[in-house]
């Protein structure tokens, strides 16, 4: 089974949106999909913004995202520390701050990112993937 790491831009489209994200997310049963474990709270930061933008109730996006969350493995910090200086590094050398936790877990799972932020597009050594190359794994 494959290994892909989400970023939270992939689980806010999920959340925006009824779509590619969200069928790709809930639907695919070869594709093991992980991310840091404070993905969450990152979300959870952002359910007003998701609330006022796609006028939904805020039960009906809490709903959706427990279930993308539900498709997601939550790898804790202490999984990937052993790549967290090289991620630092790298993340600041391309001007990629803030996404070190992800550069770190895909470095300690040899993994790719799935992601919407062209930030990660910048950093040496990491894969990225868009929607579609995730569609059609």
């Amino acid at each position: 089974m494959r290994r892909i790491i989400v970023d939270a831009s992939v689980v806010l489209a999920g959340l925006f949106k009824d779509g590619t994200v969200r069928d790709v997310l809930l639907n695919s049963d070869d594709v093991d999909f992980v991310a840091p474990k404070y993905v969450a709270s990152e979300i959870e930061r952002r359910i007003p913004e998701v609330v006022f933008r796609t006028k939904k109730p805020e039960a009906t996006v809490r709903a959706v995202l427990e279930d993308l969350l539900s498709a997601i493995e939550l790898v804790p910090a202490e999984a990937y520390s052993g790549s967290i200086a090289r991620a630092l590094r790298l993340a600041k050398r391309e001007g990629a701050e803030g996404d070190e936790d992800y550069i770190a877990l895909a470095l300690a799972l040899d993994s790719p990112i799935w992601t919407l932020d062209k930030d990660f597009d910048r950093v040496r050594g990491i894969i990225t993937l868009k929607t579609a190359d995730v569609d059609r794994s």
